[in-house]
């Protein structure tokens, strides 16, 4: 090796390598002091990538868990005031079968009406106080599907659904394609504002029997057909399932006995029954004119017709108290069948950004848990109490009957919360356990080995401190030229 004084490679060479130890050790100390493997995109810029993604994702899944828990607080605080209701219904009833009682006369009924009169105001303040954080609760929470089957005919209690389910639905109105008798195939559309349609075709051949060629839910049982990219679900019932909530009747072929259906309406001015003879044989045209006839006189909205498309006579006696259609042949008429909701819509109304909760990181309807809460006042549409009255020993007993219907909706309003809140308690597991994986995962990338950072960290200290040692040596090699001029 040449003895050089211009240009000293040897300390060239090590200042070059105590350089890269200094850089090194300090790298190691930024990761020892901060416990990150990757503190800047240069450090790892894929990792660094997904490392935000992660950190993203588990930040909302944090706030989840907190939605989630508001959620349940939120249900538990209307589930509370309609226990409240309920007691009071139940009170009410108590109160009309007191009236109801000849050991009363109509003067002590002028007592019980103005103690029921007061429940029925009671009922609706509780459902105007119940709020959370300034939101009414039980006057209608949520979107909820419109119950008038004048508007959504899937409930008009001749298609066989007996409850329609939403869970992140958009409002509209929602048709129903059923055109076939014998595929099995139900198709459901919604086009929205813009112009898109939204629409998802099930076939639930699985789940139907087969009875003197018709394919059909069977006696005694339910199942639900599951919309889920629409979030709807239909509850559909077969025979015997929803005769005694659902007042419809129908008849498909002549009747093959005499019969007589009597029919007595819940209102006092009309309460004497009315007599529609049948006779073996009938065409099913004149029974249905003979009885639309009667229903109309008792009620405006009670009906008898031909349908359409089934060419059976249906028969919806709204609130007025039957007898004789079994004998006469007729049977409950919300029964499905294949091909039975063609043609028929529901309507979801808007809840103004109510009852809906989102429990997943991102958007889409998979992220969000949407409930909805029913009008629970008693002058409201849906328990209806504002017209019955314990004044006179009739009333008092048509209202038993009202009562005891209120007394059902409520309590299953208070199951679908109880559901719910259990849904929101699996929830809660769901995502905190998720945290703990996405968090393991984000470490992974992430996190230093802190005992790998320590054994680099000696060895960039040692070799730092012996490249100084080595550039004081390397910078006395040429003084020994001073030594050849001497």
């Amino acid at each position: 090796m040449p003895l050089r004084i211009n240009h000293n490679i040897a300390a060239i060479n090590a200042r070059r390598r105590m350089n890269t130890n200094f850089r090194d050790q300090g790298i190691r100390l930024e990761r020892l002091s901060s416990g990150l493997r990757i503190n800047r995109a240069a450090d790892d810029a894929a990792g660094l990538s997904v490392r935000e993604g992660m950190r993203a994702e588990i930040s909302g899944l944090r706030q989840n868990v907190l939605n989630a828990e508001q959620g349940n607080n939120l249900l538990q605080v209307a589930e509370g005031s309609l226990n409240e209701i309920n007691a009071m219904l139940i009170r009410m009833r108590e109160l009309a079968i007191q009236s109801a009682s000849s050991t009363v006369n109509d003067l002590n009924r002028e007592s019980i009406q103005a103690e029921y009169n007061q429940i029925i105001q009671e009922i609706d303040r509780v459902s105007w106080s119940t709020t959370y954080n300034d939101q009414v609760l039980l006057t209608g929470f949520g979107n909820t599907v419109t119950q008038n089957s004048l508007i959504s005919t899937a409930l008009d209690g001749f298609s066989g659904v007996k409850v329609i389910s939403i869970s992140g639905a958009v409002a509209g109105t929602y048709t129903f394609t059923d055109t076939s008798d014998t595929d099995n195939q139900i198709n459901l559309e919604i086009t929205l504002d813009d112009g898109t349609k939204l629409e998802q075709s099930i076939d639930i051949g699985p789940s139907l029997d087969l009875d003197n060629g018709k394919n059909l839910v069977a006696t005694g049982t339910t199942f639900v057909a599951n919309f889920d990219r629409l979030g709807v679900q239909l509850n559909l019932v077969g025979a015997g399932v929803d005769d005694h909530q659902t007042p419809t009747w129908k008849l498909s072929e002549p009747p093959e006995e005499d019969g007589a259906i009597n029919l007595v309406t819940h209102d006092e001015a009309a309460c004497d029954p009315q007599c529609v003879e049948i006779e073996a044989g009938e065409d099913l045209e004149d029974i249905q004119v003979k009885l639309d006839a009667a229903l109309k006189e008792l009620d405006p909205e009670a009906f008898a017709r031909i349908d359409d498309i089934t060419g059976e006579l249906q028969v919806d006696v709204k609130d007025i108290e039957t007898d004789g259609f079994q004998a006469a042949g007729f049977v409950g008429a919300n029964v499905y069948e294949d091909g039975r909701l063609e043609g028929k819509v529901f309507r979801i109304m808007p809840g103004d950004g109510g009852g809906s909760f989102q429990v997943g990181p991102y958007d889409g309807p998979n992220n969000r848990i949407e409930v909805a809460i029913d009008d629970m006042r008693a002058t409201g549409p849906r328990l209806n109490l504002k017209p019955t009255s314990v004044a006179t020993i009739n009333t008092s007993r048509t209202a038993i009957t009202q009562i005891d219907h209120a007394i059902e909706r409520v309590s299953r309003q208070r199951g679908d919360l109880g559901a719910w809140m259990n849904r929101l308690n699996f929830t809660i597991s769901f995502t905190e356990n998720s945290i703990e994986n996405v968090q393991n995962s984000e470490a992974s990338i992430s996190d230093a080995d802190i005992a790998t950072e320590i054994s680099r960290f000696t060895r960039a200290q040692v070799l730092s401190q012996a490249a100084t040692s080595m550039l004081a040596q390397a910078n006395i090699v040429p003084q020994t030229v001073l030594q050849l001029l001497q």
